[in-house]
């Protein structure tokens, strides 16, 4: 193939061959944003075998893609659907191609410098950013300031600090919070050292750590979203930890997909976990033996994302489609896991700040679904899904003509379950109230009161 098309251009950044796809649409049929593109992904992908360049390039396909990772986990002939969609907005972006979706370039843009100047991201200057380049300052302005009255805005960037030389200790795990832990969900920051102390786990956040650089970089160089994730293993891997543990879905995704990309650079003895994983690593009875206040047959929808388990290949999830685990947790907690068909679905991600509408109609598909399942509440396992799932719940809700509903972290769930005290529990950070939810099963009269 030759390297002056598109389509050989594509192959040469991204290692993916186009010409393998034999138009089955199964990439398209999964795709929670086809129906918003100019070029549906299967269409895409027959452009590019084609050379119909300029329409494509010209489109929005590539620059709406939420990386959700389902038409790579689903595709037949195993092609990464989602890396060509990265090398799409690489190549336009190199060939100077103006931007059909110019908040999607934006946001990346600005995402980038906020890893590169801060080492790690500033959630409120990337959204100042973006507004202030797309030449609407107040754009989203009384949600960010929803934010900041929840306290979910951190107004100064979180710096990483140096890395140290301090050796682990004996059974430390090596506890990789994410950006989001550090500002706009720090309930889940507060609610999991609480869980993991609980269990008697020692999670020691890494010295020095540093972005991952999850949803921007690898929308804008498959060298720096191998760089920035591999910086991390490294300084977990020369503190001598066995295991490095990730709350957020996106980071975790982040981690994995650099020990499997680069096996030449990457510390392939370290194993990178989620935080589920990790808790339920000791297995369910410690669980149930640490509870204290059973949710009481709380009806909880787990919502797993889209990353925690796709693709498997990256993963090494066992069931993709409909993961389990997440569920046998509340069960061991005492709530009743619904069975249901969005677990697995796309909130939305990163458009949460270039396309909103886009996230209001992801997350009300959601929260329709859970409901009509008998959910009375979620339970999430990643900032980014929580963000969208609660902080967006108000306009999705009222869009669908939904009542709200609590979205907790599941790390919350285990704490109330625990019986922790309030500040553990970290309750206050949820902006949809769980007040009346937990009244109802009688879950009030612990200290996880607020």
């Amino acid at each position: 193939m030759s390297r002056t098309t598109l389509a050989g251009e594509i192959w040469q950044e991204s290692g993916q061959d186009p010409a393998r796809c034999f138009q089955c649409k199964v990439c398209t049929s999964g795709c929670p944003l086809a129906a918003e593109m100019d070029l549906a992904p299967h269409a895409a992908m027959r452009a590019l075998q084609l050379g119909v360049d300029e329409r494509l390039l010209r489109g929005n396909t590539f620059w709406l893609c939420a990386a959700c990772q389902a038409c790579t986990a689903r595709c037949p002939q195993g092609i990464d659907v989602a890396r060509v969609m990265d090398a799409l907005r690489i190549v336009a972006a190199r060939r100077r191609v103006p931007a059909r979706v110019p908040e999607a370039l934006v946001f990346t843009q600005a995402a980038v410098r906020s890893m590169r100047l801060f080492g790690r991201l500033f959630e409120a200057g990337v959204g100042a950013e973006v507004n202030l380049r797309m030449r609407q300052p107040l754009r989203q302005g009384k949600f960010a300031l929803r934010l900041l009255r929840a306290g979910k805005l951190r107004l100064l960037p979180d710096l990483p600090g140096r890395p140290s030389d301090r050796q682990a200790e004996a059974g430390e795990i090596a506890y990789y919070p994410g950006c989001a832990l550090h500002a706009s969900a720090r309930e889940y920051d507060t609610s999991t050292r609480g869980v993991a102390a609980a269990l008697g786990m020692r999670l020691r956040e890494i010295d020095g750590w540093r972005c991952c650089g999850a949803t921007a970089a690898h929308q804008t160089s498959a060298d720096l979203a191998l760089e920035l994730p591999l910086s991390n293993l490294s300084l977990a891997a020369r503190a001598g930890h066995a295991a490095v543990t990730a709350p957020c879905v996106a980071c975790f995704s982040r981690l994995r997909h650099a020990q499997v990309e680069a096996p030449d650079r990457a510390p392939q003895a370290l194993r990178v976990q989620h935080l589920l994983h990790t808790f339920l690593e000791g297995g369910l009875e410690a669980i149930r033996a640490r509870v204290k206040r059973p949710l009481r047959g709380m009806r909880v929808a787990c919502y797993y994302g889209c990353l925690l388990t796709r693709p498997p290949a990256v993963t090494g999830s066992e069931r993709p489609e409909y993961p389990m685990e997440m569920d046998r947790l509340i069960s061991a907690l005492g709530g009743v896991p619904v069975a249901w068909s969005y677990k697995t679905e796309c909130c939305g991600a990163g458009h949460a700040v270039v396309r909103p509408s886009l996230v209001i109609e992801l997350t009300g598909r959601i929260l329709r679904d859970a409901q009509a399942a008998g959910a009375e509440a979620l339970a999430v396992a990643c900032p980014l899904c929580h963000n969208n799932l609660d902080a967006r719940q108000e306009e999705a809700a009222r869009a669908a003509g939904l009542p709200p509903m609590p979205a907790f972290f599941f790390t919350q769930l285990m704490a109330v379950a625990f019986g922790l005290q309030e500040q553990a529990v970290s309750l206050e950070g949820l902006m949809t109230d769980p007040r009346p939810l937990l009244q109802m099963r009688g879950l009030t009269a612990t200290a996880a009161e607020i």
